[in-house]
């Protein structure tokens, strides 16, 4: 039995004040979500954080944590490591390879700062070539663009599998089989695709996937996560590294790096929201994928055609079902400009910079009077 959706929305409180189309930025918070983390404060107000209860009960919700994200990927929690964020998960593959001056990344031009910071970082510093695919060959043929560019001294493929700027989703798979043919590891943002389309990492052919709490999954900020797959466990090394990443410390430094992949964890996480995400995961679960997947697709193509129908309006997002985004320019208009103007009607979505354009999400808890509002928005803000 499908839930309601009028149950469903009276779990965030935040739809109660305004029209909430931003999830892609970071999702509203459940009641759920939010009343773990305030029971988990509480207890250790009342309780102490650290002592011999505590640090066990706080390592079996982070291995529990592993398990419940692993679920979510297909995968098991053996093979996930807990990280602050998508940013933080993603450089911790970047800078685990044995890079040298003239190998080379292949990625695109529309990725988010989160991975394409890093990587213009990695060329500077290391003289790795950045080679980036241009938006036209992205949605087009991707393996081809990506075996265009192969080259012997390619070691890495670094895209997202959901594009924050267009929404397009991306032909990861066969980007990821490329790779393979020339021997270089695919590294992937889950940023805006774990939690809004179903994702399968082993499936896809990846060797890495990153992934945030915040976004699609609802949960709290400060919380992200990796998903290592069996060659990028042999060939990543540790990067940042601390009491976290292994056993038997010894006074020198050395110690034993953890099998699993949470050897790439380093230090305390933020344990007041490993309950919090957890909570978030589980009330997520409870209304079935299937059900929140669909209906993303179904809000997402409802935002679609209302914004189509508006004189002035182009819409960037190609065609067809995609994942939670739509991306869309207003002619003569600065999208900051038009995103101020919306706020000020209650009206909470994205601007981009590159490309120039305004961005919606549609969460699974997106109805019809929203997308009546955004519409009716956007023409009170073109005039």
């Amino acid at each position: 039995m499908s839930p309601s959706l009028a149950e469903v929305r009276a779990e965030l409180p935040a739809l109660a004040s305004e029209v909430y189309l931003n999830a892609g930025g970071a999702g509203p918070l459940p009641r759920a979500v939010a009343e773990a983390v305030e029971a988990t404060m509480e207890r250790d107000l009342r309780r102490g954080r650290m002592g011999i209860a505590a640090a066990e009960d706080a390592e079996a919700e982070v291995a529990m944590l592993r398990s419940d994200v692993g679920r979510l990927l297909g995968a098991s929690g053996a093979e996930i490591a807990i990280a602050n964020n998508t940013t933080a998960a993603q450089n911790a593959v970047i800078w685990g390879l044995p890079w040298s001056p003239g190998d080379e990344v292949v990625t695109t031009q529309t990725e988010h700062p989160g991975l394409s910071a890093p990587l213009h970082v990695l060329g500077r510093r290391f003289g790795v070539r950045v080679r980036a695919i241009p938006d036209v060959e992205v949605g087009a043929d991707l393996a081809g663009a990506v075996r265009r560019r192969l080259g012997r001294r390619t070691r890495l493929v670094a895209l997202s599998h959901v594009s924050w700027a267009t929404g397009v989703v991306l032909d990861v798979a066969g980007a990821a089989a490329a790779a393979r043919e020339a021997g270089a590891l695919t590294l992937v943002d889950g940023a805006q695709s774990v939690g809004a389309i179903p994702v399968d990492p082993r499936e896809l052919g990846v060797d890495a996937y990153a992934l945030p709490a915040h976004k699609w999954l609802c949960g709290p900020e400060g919380l992200g996560a990796l998903w290592v797959g069996e060659e990028a466990a042999r060939r990543v090394e540790l990067t940042f590294a601390g009491y976290e990443s292994g056993s038997g410390h010894r006074a020198d430094g050395g110690f034993a790096p953890h099998r699993e992949a949470r050897r790439h964890e380093t230090s305390t996480p933020a344990r007041a929201l490993v309950p919090g995400w957890r909570a978030g995961i589980a009330w997520l679960s409870g209304m079935g994928w299937g059900w929140i997947y669909e209906r993303i697709a179904e809000a997402q193509r409802e935002a679609r055609d209302a914004l189509a129908t508006i004189r002035g309006v182009s819409i960037v997002t190609p065609p067809g079902r995609q994942a939670g985004l739509v991306t869309f320019r207003v002619d003569g208009h600065e999208p900051e400009t038009v995103s101020r103007e919306l706020a000020r009607a209650g009206i909470n979505l994205r601007w981009l910079p590159h490309p120039s354009a305004l961005r919606v999400s549609t969460g699974f808890y997106t109805d019809s009077p929203d997308i009546e509002r955004l519409a009716d928005g956007v023409r009170g803000a073109i005039g």
